[in-house]
């Protein structure tokens, strides 16, 4: 069999395309694609972000991918956060547990609300907190729930440029670049 110049190189072309698309073709895809993260936990954080910056007319925390940026900011630039995050969701969850019968994620919209005012102002048992102060974690979740929601795309947030929009924002932001009136 003897084969020319232009037909091996087709077949090699195509060859090497089949290499490339193999990752891309798993069967079994991660439950959890976060890197810190567990399911349990992502959940939780989620409905706490969700409940910072609920959604409106505009995407909320989750759909902005707050916990994409969360998940990226815990295991690059602060990894000596997770554990303290770890906490604070295992105490919120257990809270939640032995009050309402249910982890926080599963609790309806107005009790979520009643447990995060109450851990803002300090106020749930502290027989929770002994890893964590619960007015740290509150503080800590939201000031990290705004830097992903408001903060440029490329940190892991604002998915879509969604607070931009919402603020009527030139986008991409590029600082330096964008023109102002006098």
């Amino acid at each position: 069999m003897t084969l020319d110049r232009r037909t091996f190189i087709k077949q090699c072309v195509a060859l090497y395309g089949s290499v490339l698309l193999l990752p891309a073709c798993t069967l079994n895809k991660k439950e959890n694609d976060f890197r810190v993260l567990g399911t349990t936990q992502a959940r939780c954080l989620a409905a706490i972000c969700e409940q910072i910056i609920p959604t409106d007319e505009y995407p909320g925390a989750v759909d902005a991918g707050v916990l994409n940026f969360i998940d990226k900011q815990l295991y690059q630039r602060f990894p000596e956060h997770k554990e303290d995050f770890y906490e604070g969701i295992r105490a919120t969850d257990a809270y939640s547990k032995d009050t309402f019968g249910k982890e926080f994620a599963a609790l309806d919209w107005e009790q979520q609300t009643r447990v995060l005012l109450e851990m803002e102002q300090g106020k749930l048992p502290e027989s929770y907190w002994d890893k964590i102060p619960q007015r740290q974690f509150f503080e800590t979740v939201r000031r990290y729930t705004m830097q992903g929601y408001y903060g440029p795309p490329h940190h892991g947030g604002n998915k879509d440029y969604v607070s931009f929009r919402m603020m009527k924002l030139e986008y991409p932001f590029l600082a330096g670049q964008n023109r102002y009136e006098k």
